[in-house]
């Protein structure tokens, strides 16, 4: 029992939540989408872009500002808005492909993962000479903030305080998208239009406008997501940074069938799952590679009882 604890301490914990915090934001852009019922695999590319513009427009504020140098903490706040500015439009151009001429959703969304992937780094060596990993000095960290009340307890203190506005954000963010799916006049617009869509235009429910706007935040919170990673948790950019936690969103999305509130807790599972690997790598003997698969691993796993769950409730169906 005190192994176990010593394993799993609030420290594991506190670092779990920071690392969900990009794949929750994936998983709450996904769910919205699909509820939407557009799929939207561009997730992983958008976080990409949203690592890169976010530094990047922190250093262009930092450094080469009209009004002259700017304060570190704000140019870094700035460039967090200005990856959520492109990030909705990205969302709009992807909508706009997809309704005005019909292209394919997948299709279009290994395009925009690939385009992500090349340009990051070309722009990188053209921009700064870099190819593989860019950062500069004067780009500081999102800064971290104490609750006023939780962070007096001790317990809770430890786990629920000290961390920065992007993480209190996911948060919040989660409990909005609950009473929004659940509450609102919206929230059964997306149903509705993500179950049948035909039948919402019948009723006056504009299709185009619900898509639209389902795509416009999915890809503002997905490149929030990204700059958590480049700004928020890191003050670097690196090829590929977004690693894989776009398609891990989507597959919590999947995982907690479209809901705010389970894709929120699957998406936090597999912070824990990668908090618990890097753990590992620090107090085991197993090689780093075979860790790094474990939430990949999981993922897979998952996927496949969601589809075994959704085939039986399948079958189901077709007896009654």
């Amino acid at each position: 029992m005190n192994t176990f604890f010593d394993f799993f301490t609030i420290n594991l914990l506190s670092s779990s939540l920071r690392l969900a915090t990009p794949v929750i934001l994936a998983a709450l852009a996904a769910a919205l989408c699909n509820r939407a019922g557009v799929l939207n695999l561009a997730i992983e590319g958008e976080m990409l872009w949203g690592s890169f513009i976010a530094i990047v427009a922190t250093y262009l504020f930092r450094n080469h500002t009209v009004l002259g140098v700017m304060h570190p903490v704000l140019a870094t706040y700035l460039g967090v808005f200005v990856a959520m500015i492109f990030g909705a439009m990205m969302g709009w151009f992807f909508a706009w492909l997809h309704t005005r001429f019909r292209v394919d959703l997948v299709i279009l969304s290994i395009a925009i993962n690939m385009l992500a992937s090349e340009t990051t780094v070309y722009l990188m060596r053209v921009l700064f000479h870099q190819s593989g990993t860019w950062s500069d000095p004067s780009i500081v960290q999102l800064p971290s903030y104490s609750l006023p009340l939780i962070s007096r307890i001790p317990m809770l203190g430890k786990l629920f305080s000290g961390y920065n506005i992007i993480v209190y954000a996911t948060w919040v963010l989660a409990i909005i998208m609950v009473i929004l799916f659940s509450k609102t006049k919206y929230g059964r617009y997306l149903k509705a239009v993500g179950e049948n869509p035909e039948a919402a235009r019948s009723v006056g429910i504009s299709v185009k406008k619900v898509q639209y706007s389902a795509l416009i935040l999915s890809g503002s919170m997905a490149c929030l997501g990204g700059a958590f990673l480049s700004v928020g948790h890191l003050t670097l950019f690196t090829r590929d940074m977004s690693s894989g936690r776009g398609w891990l969103g989507n597959a919590a999305a999947l995982f907690g069938f479209n809901n705010p509130g389970g894709s929120f807790f699957a998406g936090l599972f597999f912070g824990i799952a990668d908090a618990v690997a890097l753990r590992l790598q620090n107090v085991t003997k197993i090689p780093p590679y075979v860790i790094q698969i474990l939430p990949y691993f999981l993922t897979l796993v998952i996927l496949g009882l969601v589809s075994y769950k959704a085939k039986l409730q399948k079958s189901r169906n077709s007896l009654h």
